[in-house]
C-alpha cells in the first residue's frame, strides 16, 4: 500500500537529512570513484523524481486551493490563462521540468535490487526502490478512488519529499560530477507553497490505505494453538464467504456467529468490557437474525466451506482452557474480522433478497376435513419479496448487522513528523561537528 512505500520514503529522506560532511561519507580513494557513486545517486534521485510526477498527475484534478482567491484584475480578461493557477500546479510544472532537464536516467531494476556497501548510497536506493513500488500505488486506477482530500495529503507528501530533495542538492553540490537540479529555487518555493496550501485544509491520511494489496489467501497447514486456531478459522471463514451461500448454509453461518461472539465476550471482559459488551450484543442480533432467517428459503449458492470454517471456530473456542489470556493484539483481529463478515453477510442478504435468490416463507389458508388425522400440517409456500423494506431481516441488517462507519485515522503518523523534523534540522553546535547516523 501507499502507507508503506510512502512511509519507506519519508524514513530514508529523513535519515539523508541528518547526515553531513557528504564528501567524507562518499568513501573511495580518487575522485573518479566518488564520481561513479555521485552518478548512482544521480539515477536514484532521478527515480524518485519520476515518481513525485506521476503522483502529481494524480493528485492535481482533486487538489484543489486551500487559499484565498486573488483579487482580480480589471485589465485582464476573465478565464485567461494563469488566472487560476494553484500551488499543486506550480509544483507539478516545477517538477516536470526538473525531470526533463535532468541527463540521468532512472536507476534500473538491478541497481534497485543491488545492496551498496556505502551506507548513504544505499539510503538512496531504498528510497529510489519505495518511489519505484509507489508506482503502482498511485497509478490512474488508484487515482480513481481518491477523494480529495486524501490528494491533498498526498500533495502535503510530494511537497515534502521535494523540499528534502532541494536542500540534499545543496549538500551535495562539491560531489564530483554532480548536477544540480533545474531551477532548485523555484522548486523549493513552490514544493513550500504548496505544503502551506495543503496545511491550510484538513488532509485524509486514509491516503495510506490505497494501492496495491496482495489477495488474501485461506490459512492452510497445522491448526494453530489456542486462541490463534480460533483465530485461523475465524479468518478462513471470511475468504470463504466470497461466494453466496444458501439459505440453509448462511443459517447455519450466522449460528456459528452467536455463538464465537458469545464465548469470546468472557475472554474480551478481562481486557476490555467494552469490546465485551459489543460482542454480546452481537451475539444477541445474530441471535434475531437466525430466528429471522428461518422465514427465508433459497436454493442459489452454495457456503459448505465457509460452514464448515464456522464450526471450526465454535469448537475450537469450546476448547480452550477457561483461564485462557488472550492479548489485545489478538482481540482487535478477531474484531476486524467481525466487522469484515458482518458487511459481507449484511451485503448478502440484502442482494440475495433484492436480485430474487431468497424466498419469504407464507402461509395458506386451507380448509380442514374430517379425516381423522391427529396433526394437520400447515400450508407453506415461498413466494418472491415484493419489496424489502417489508422484511424484518432487511430492517435487523441495515439496523444492527451492518458495522457502523468508524472515522479514519486522522493522524499524519510518524514518519511525516520525522521528516517534518529533519527538514528544519539543523547541527546542535555548529557546521564543523558532525550528527551521528540514525
Amino acid at each position: 500500500m501507499y502507507g508503506e512505500t510512502g512511509a519507506a520514503m519519508r524514513a530514508e529522506f529523513a535519515a539523508l537529512l541528518r547526515q553531513h560532511r557528504i564528501q567524507q561519507r562518499l568513501v573511495g580513494t580518487t575522485a573518479e570513484e566518488r564520481e561513479e557513486l555521485g552518478g548512482l545517486i544521480r539515477t536514484y534521485r532521478q527515480s524518485v523524481i519520476v515518481w513525485l510526477g506521476q503522483a502529481m498527475r494524480a493528485a492535481s484534478p482533486l487538489a484543489f486551493s486551500n487559499m484565498p482567491p486573488a483579487q482580480p484584475n480589471p485589465f485582464r480578461a476573465v478565464g485567461s490563462r494563469g488566472s487560476h493557477l494553484t500551488a499543486a500546479s506550480e509544483l507539478a510544472r516545477a517538477i516536470d521540468i526538473a525531470r526533463q532537464q535532468s541527463s540521468a536516467r532512472p536507476a534500473s531494476t538491478d541497481a534497485l535490487a543491488k545492496p551498496n556497501a556505502n551506507p548513504m548510497v544505499d539510503r538512496w536506493r531504498l528510497a529510489a526502490r519505495a518511489a519505484a513500488l509507489a508506482e503502482h500505488d498511485t497509478s490512474e486506477q488508484v487515482s480513481a478512488q481518491m477523494t480529495a482530500p486524501q490528494a491533498q495529503a498526498l500533495v502535503g507528501d510530494v511537497a515534502a519529499l521535494t523540499q528534502a530533495l532541494v536542500v540534499l542538492d545543496q549538500r551535495y553540490k562539491n560531489t564530483p560530477g554532480w548536477e544540480p537540479l533545474a531551477q532548485s529555487a523555484r522548486l523549493g518555493w513552490a514544493s513550500l507553497a504548496a505544503a502551506l496550501d495543503v496545511n491550510l485544509g484538513q488532509p485524509d491520511y486514509t491516503v495510506d490505505h490505497l494501492g496495491w494489496r496482495p489477495q488474501t489467501k485461506v490459512l492452510t497447514g497445522p491448526v494453530r494453538p489456542g486462541i490463534l486456531g480460533v483465530l485461523q478459522a475465524q479468518h478462513n471463514l471470511v475468504i470463504r464467504m466470497k461466494p453466496v451461500p444458501n439459505a440453509t448454509n448462511l443459517r447455519l453461518i450466522v449460528d456459528s456467529q452467536r455463538l464465537v461472539s458469545a464465548h469470546l465476550a468472557p475472554y474480551a471482559a478481562r481486557i476490555d468490557e467494552r469490546l465485551a459488551e459489543r460482542w454480546a450484543e452481537r451475539a444477541d442480533t445474530y441471535s434475531v437474525v437466525q430466528k429471522e432467517l428461518r422465514e427465508i428459503g433459497g436454493l442459489l449458492g452454495k457456503g459448505g466451506l465457509a460452514v464448515a470454517e464456522g464450526a471450526n471456530a465454535v469448537a475450537r473456542l469450546k476448547a480452550l482452557p477457561k483461564d485462557t489470556i488472550v492479548e489485545p493484539r489478538v482481540l482487535s483481529g478477531f474484531q476486524l474480522l467481525f466487522s469484515r463478515l458482518d458487511d459481507r453477510i449484511a451485503d448478502v442478504i440484502e442482494d440475495g433478497v433484492a436480485h430474487g435468490a431468497f424466498f419469504k416463507r407464507v402461509t395458506l389458508p386451507r380448509l380442514v376435513g374430517g379425516g381423522g388425522q391427529l396433526v394437520r400440517p400447515v400450508r407453506e409456500r415461498f413466494v418472491p419479496v415484493t419489496s424489502a423494506t417489508d422484511l424484518a431481516l432487511v430492517k435487523t441488517v441495515r439496523e444492527r448487522v451492518r458495522p457502523k462507519d468508524e472515522p479514519p485515522m486522522a493522524t499524519p503518523g510518524p514518519t511525516r513528523v520525522d521528516l517534518h523534523s529533519a527538514l528544519i534540522h539543523r547541527p546542535t553546535t555548529g557546521g564543523a561537528v558532525d550528527v551521528p547516523n540514525i
